[in-house]
């Protein structure tokens, strides 16, 4: 292996070379300042979030492209070469300019604001956030929309998300502000052939002799705790079975007269032959109601699309969905 970075013809490179695979990777080189700055494998990789060995294949993997060694290393310490010290500080010019030239990019084009939405709900077929969405869609990038209100909150305390709307939030943070925005019915999914289908608001009391599908207590704290209370509080206890992934597959279990599902409302668009939905006694119903909030910075009180998407809110957060 050569000892020497390649050295650079002084005549313009044709647009091929652009395009050449022996070119280092943005990744590659994100990796490689990561062990420069922290002089360890295993603390880089730690800092990029990934073990050690993808980030010692990518490595190895530069130095393959480059046709040079960028790294002494042993067990104990990892020491630049030459080279490497020389390609540390094109890494970072070139790493630099991309940040500036997206950041001048984002700068000149409408301001976008990342939003990550619950999947615990079915918002597409909430009104309210409907026409949010059509509202704003120009300022907006959805975050990935298969996220739990967790998950939706340890992102956005790591700021890589700029509003949430989440379920059961509790005010415990200092860096953050927020807003009740609506509030969801809770419904229940039984057998057609169940008695209790005769009624016009399901009384829990009626259906103990059924599994309810729930969620485990982490998922939703708040949501969980309250099912509970209201389960001591019966004469006869409900008994509760972890929900199963498959959405589908539980409905069909319940058409089957093996079990019933509590649900939000939006959630209920989803019809199969056997299931019906139901409304609960007007006491359960408000106990199990779930309260969406939409969280945002507090460093962002001077964004007038965020201020703008949050006056949205205000003017709407009147009613619960209509059932």
């Amino acid at each position: 292996m050569c000892n020497h970075l390649p050295v650079q013809p002084e005549h313009k490179l044709d647009n091929s070379a652009i395009y050449s695979r022996h070119l280092p990777t943005i990744k590659q080189l994100q990796y490689f300042l990561a062990v420069c700055e922290e002089g360890n494998f295993r603390k880089a990789a730690s800092r990029l979030g990934i073990s050690q060995p993808p980030l010692s294949m990518q490595i190895k993997a530069l130095e393959e492209k480059l046709q040079t060694t960028l790294f002494v290393r042993n067990t104990r310490y990892v020491v630049l070469t030459a080279q490497g010290k020389q390609f540390q500080d094109k890494a970072r010019s070139w790493l630099e300019g991309l940040s500036l030239a997206i950041s001048n990019v984002n700068h000149h084009s409408a301001e976008r604001i990342t939003i990550g939405i619950t999947k615990i709900l079915g918002f597409n077929f909430v009104p309210l956030f409907n026409e949010f969405i059509s509202r704003f869609q120009q300022h907006i990038n959805l975050w990935q929309q298969n996220y739990s209100s967790k998950e939706l909150l340890a992102e956005f305390n790591k700021s890589n998300i700029d509003l949430v709307i989440i379920s059961d939030y509790k005010h415990n943070s200092h860096q953050a502000n927020s807003l009740l925005v609506y509030q969801e019915t809770m419904l229940l999914a039984l057998p057609e052939n169940h008695p209790a289908c005769a009624q016009e608001k399901v009384d829990l009391n009626t259906v103990v002799d059924l599994p309810l599908y729930w969620c485990k207590r982490y998922q939703n704290p708040a949501l969980y705790d309250r099912l509970q209370k209201i389960i001591s509080q019966l004469p006869t206890p409900l008994t509760l079975q972890q929900k199963l992934p498959n959405f589908l597959t539980m409905l069909m279990e319940i058409a089957m007269g093996r079990g019933m599902l509590l649900l939000p409302a939006s959630m209920t668009q989803a019809q199969m032959q056997g299931v019906v939905y139901k409304r609960l006694t007007a006491k359960h119903e408000q106990q199990l109601s779930m309260d969406m909030h939409l969280l945002w910075h507090k460093s962002a009180a001077e964004n007038t699309i965020i201020n703008e998407m949050i006056g949205y809110f205000k003017l709407h957060n009147t009613a619960s969905v209509s059932v």
